[in-house]
């Protein structure tokens, strides 16, 4: 394949922000290099920004998967939004949207994916008068003969209850505890859209809006529907998220997620316990999430 050709560009000081860890790499040197030959990705300061046109492509593709087939149940997605609602109102400190923007930002995401209202009000209710012992908690387990690695995100105000249930399950389906941070990759996933359109326009500016606000990478993975993915350190969802929303894209969700560093597949003996497993997971209903090892998921 020949060599792109590329051409050097000066990037302004106002892109530079004190907290931009990729200004912080390349300073003072302001100079960056952009493909122009583009039809899949271009690099600025190494800043990774791609046009996934193939969804099998994307290191996204896979949770996406994955989330897809869980939010396509409307009672299990609703609940999810319940226990966000609650968080919320407890990292907020406040039952009031127009008082708490993380709270608002909820709510709107909410309403997107045609969350009644009158729900969403219920939901405000309720976790305005519950305890502060409402925390995210992630639990790690093997299951399948110990080759599949399951993380599960929980929200609960009583872990010690969810880890008991979590044991019977386990104990059901011959699943153990383990330590699986290392094979997976924590990272903050932002998904918004903007007004432009023009995929050339669009990524331009996702770029240096990205750099602006100090995301880690921006991926295009829907050229019709101007669908921008932004990347972040998990600690620096919200602020990006809100800094994103300043710039005036519309935010449809912004998530903490696990990406397995490699993946695997199943035959269909090991598929049907892996369903099984996910089955009995119903019975724990503070698990929000679930991520795993597995390839092209059925589930």
């Amino acid at each position: 394949m020949p060599t792109m050709p590329t051409i050097d560009f000066i990037l302004p000081k106002h892109y530079i922000t004190s907290h931009s860890s990729l200004a912080s790499k390349m300073f003072p040197q302001f100079v960056s290099r952009m493909s122009r030959n583009l039809p899949h990705v271009m690099t600025v300061r190494g800043f990774r920004m791609g046009r996934y046109l193939l969804a099998g492509h994307s290191k996204w593709a896979n949770i996406r998967h994955i989330k897809a087939a869980k939010d396509g149940q409307k009672s299990q997605l609703f609940a999810r939004f319940a226990r966000q609602i609650r968080l919320a109102i407890l990292e907020g400190k406040s039952p009031n949207p127009a008082m708490n923007t993380l709270l608002r930002q909820t709510v709107d995401v909410a309403l997107k994916k045609q969350m009644p209202m009158a729900s969403i009000q219920t939901a405000i209710k309720r976790a305005s008068g519950q305890g502060t012992d409402f925390r995210r908690h992630v639990l790690e387990v093997k299951v399948v003969q110990n080759r599949v690695y399951v993380i599960l995100v929980l929200y609960t105000d009583n872990p010690t209850q969810a880890k008991m249930n979590l044991t019977t399950v386990l104990r059901k389906v011959g699943g153990t505890f383990a330590d699986l941070g290392h094979l997976f990759t924590e990272t903050g996933i932002i998904v918004a859209t903007a007004e432009e359109k023009t995929p050339e326009k669009l990524l331009e500016m996702a770029t240096e809006h990205a750099i602006l606000v100090g995301a880690e990478d921006v991926e295009l993975m829907d050229e019709k529907e101007g669908l921008l993915n932004f990347t972040c350190s998990p600690a620096e969802i919200q602020r990006v998220r809100k800094e994103l929303a300043e710039l005036n894209y519309e935010i449809e969700s912004a998530e903490h997620v696990y990406i397995p560093h490699t993946s695997i597949e199943l035959n269909e003996a090991e598929k049907a316990a892996y369903a099984n497993f996910r089955d009995r997971l119903k019975m724990i209903d503070c698990i929000d999430e679930i991520f795993d090892n597995i390839d092209n998921p059925s589930s």
